[in-house]
């Protein structure tokens, strides 16, 4: 499936940004309430929560596209989930800078998953 992209690092790195969208995805759609407590957000968020992991989930589907299908000529959604991660990545930064102390594990995981999508993106970047 990674054969694609013909780069085993790129193909390592973006796969382990996959599965971290397929974890936040199943979070967000499966088990928001335990999410939504455990970021200590009321349970009137459920649906906005659910419309977000809905979201990634058409970007991961998009992702896994790529693997299938190689990832030439899809700059424009290559564009747009390097724009979302960066969105999120300041939106959980900010949070956490303002003292939202159930912020800071997400701040660390989306720090690692950003740097993981920019280092995969940058690599094939001269395909898309």
């Amino acid at each position: 499936m990674f054969a694609k992209y013909n780069d085993n690092i790129t193909s390592v790195a973006l796969g382990l940004y996959f599965l971290g969208i397929v974890v936040y995805v199943v979070q967000l759609l499966f088990m928001t309430e335990v999410w939504l407590k455990g970021e200590a957000v009321d349970i009137s968020a459920i649906t906005v929560a659910r419309v977000m992991g809905a979201t990634w989930l058409g970007l991961g589907v998009g992702l896994l596209l790529t693997f299938i299908n190689g990832p030439d000529g899809q700059k424009s959604f290559f564009y747009g989930l390097v724009v979302a991660q960066i969105a999120t990545f300041i939106a959980v930064l900010n949070s956490y800078l303002q003292g939202n102390p159930s912020s800071q594990d997400d701040a660390i995981i989306v720090a690692i998953l950003t740097l993981l999508l920019l280092f995969g993106w940058s690599r094939i970047r001269s395909r898309l």
